[in-house]
């Protein structure tokens, strides 16, 4: 809850999130309230349980971005449940609504620069507010610090408290981290083990021969056969997106 100062009386006057008008309790002299520069607190419940997050990173290493033998052999070393805290900016930009989030703590965390709060589920975050067993990180850096870098006007700010899952694995004697999302499972990375691209320059030779074959053969035979220089062309690249595209969608953010 945000607590205000009454205009005539100069009393606290606490104001929930949403409030347009208050009255104060001790001279009655009602407030219009400016929600531009007020900051709100929220705090975003986890959806997803500790042991789900667990099967969330065991079935992102059996993905065609990492290794063939990571499921097996990489190892979770911990897994901590915290509520990060994000600056989230509602503001009018072009006459549009835009709403823009950053990090409310100097972090090398992957994945919190710009995280995607979910509409409707943010519960006000007071005393009553309960963790459940998370630890609640707190923030460091002002909110002031983003504003002028915003597009647009504001409607309002917040910081809301965001559920992720910090998780620190081994694999092939190096460790490396990565974030899970508490609220929808995405994974986040920075840096982590990469599947051989045997399969990318496996297609390259293919294509090279393909293209190797039409040439010799339309000189030695008809020019019928330079038609396999461009299959053997667009077949390559084709293919070669194709691996790229499916390493990549399992790759850096899942």
């Amino acid at each position: 809850m945000v607590t205000f100062t009454c205009p005539k009386c100069g009393a606290a006057l606490p104001v929930k999130p949403g409030t347009q008008l208050a009255v104060c309790s001790f001279c009655g002299t009602p407030s219009y309230i400016d929600r531009r520069e007020a900051l709100f607190f929220y705090i975003l419940p986890f959806a997803i349980e500790e042991t789900a997050a667990r099967g969330i990173f065991k079935r992102w290493t059996a993905g065609p971005a990492c290794p063939k033998d990571m499921e097996a052999s990489a190892s979770v070393i911990s897994l901590k449940k915290e509520y990060f805290p994000v600056f989230r900016f509602r503001r009018t930009v072009d006459g549009k609504e835009q709403v823009f989030s950053r990090p409310a703590r100097g972090t090398l965390l992957p994945g919190m620069q710009n995280v995607v709060i979910p509409p409707g589920d943010m519960l006000i975050f007071d005393s009553t507010a309960k963790a459940g067993g998370a630890d609640v990180l707190h923030p460091d850096i002002a909110v002031d610090t983003y504003v002028p870098e915003l597009p647009g006007t504001p409607i309002d700010q917040s910081l809301v408290y965001f559920p992720i899952y910090e998780l620190k694995y081994r694999y092939g004697g190096m460790e490396y981290d990565l974030v899970i999302d508490g609220s929808s499972g995405r994974i986040s990375v920075t840096n982590s083990p990469k599947r051989s691209s045997v399969s990318y320059v496996a297609v390259m030779v293919l294509s090279f021969i393909l293209g190797f074959l039409g040439v010799l053969l339309g000189f030695l035979i008809t020019p019928v056969f330079f038609a396999l220089v461009i299959v053997g062309i667009f077949a390559g690249k084709i293919l070669a997106h194709r691996v790229v595209r499916r390493e990549k969608a399992a790759g850096g953010t899942a």
